[in-house]
């Protein structure tokens, strides 16, 4: 009896992630416009009554959706960054391919760009929102290794807030490329990406180093916003 009611309120705290994993493939399959709540209870197994429990509107399960997946990223990114050892210029590389990883090969990050681009113009809020709490966050990442590159003389002591978007944008580029041409035309990833992080560390190191300019502007400032 206590076996089966303490199954039951786990089974019932589980449902809401499982609904929102389920909209998330329904919504990568279908697009905003054309997914129904009826496919997404397919998916988790549900009833469409039972959504409801949950998620009153379908914009408001397409936003949990966003917020969920983009909360998930970037743990997985302080995680990451977080384990990472070694020399700053080390640090950025390894970054910037765990960047690379979730723009253009995850199938989660991939497609939260997607919606971002898709349906931006019908979700201004949440565009907004995945800006403060997930793209700001990912760039002030960046910006600590490169204020720590600075700090130590290994970067270049006149690095701006800017330099920090430009670090990061052709991330995003490869990833925008990939979700509007397919493979069409080829691009060799391996060595876009190999290239991208060479002339990014090349531009950023010092020489020779300037460990007397510690005491430099930090690049963060007031953060992105």
């Amino acid at each position: 009896m206590f076996k089966c009611e303490g199954f039951r309120r786990r089974r019932k705290a589980e449902r809401p992630g499982e609904i929102l994993d389920a909209a998330f493939e329904a919504f990568a399959q279908g697009g905003y416009a054309a997914t129904r709540l009826e496919d997404v209870a397919a998916r988790a197994g549900v009833t469409k009554g039972t959504i409801y429990v949950y998620f009153p509107t379908k914009e408001k399960l397409f936003e949990d959706m966003v917020r969920s997946h983009s909360a998930g990223l970037l743990a997985d990114a302080d995680s990451f960054v977080a384990g990472i050892k070694g020399e700053t210029d080390e640090k950025l590389r390894a970054l910037l391919h765990f960047l690379y990883g979730r723009c253009v090969e995850d199938k989660r990050g991939r497609e939260m760009l997607r919606f971002m681009i898709a349906e931006g113009k019908h979700f201004p809020q949440l565009v907004a929102e995945h800006y403060r709490d997930f793209v700001v966050p990912l760039l002030g990442l960046v910006s600590t290794m490169l204020d720590e590159g600075m700090a130590t003389g290994k970067f270049r002591a006149d690095l701006s807030l800017e330099t920090v978007r430009i670090v990061v944008a052709p991330t995003l580029f490869l990833g925008v490329v990939r979700l509007i041409f397919g493979d069409a035309p080829p691009v060799d990833e391996e060595a876009y990406v190999a290239a991208h992080i060479d002339l990014t560390l090349k531009g950023l190191m010092a020489d020779p180093p300037q460990a007397s300019l510690c005491a430099a502007t930090p690049v963060r400032g007031k953060r992105h916003s």
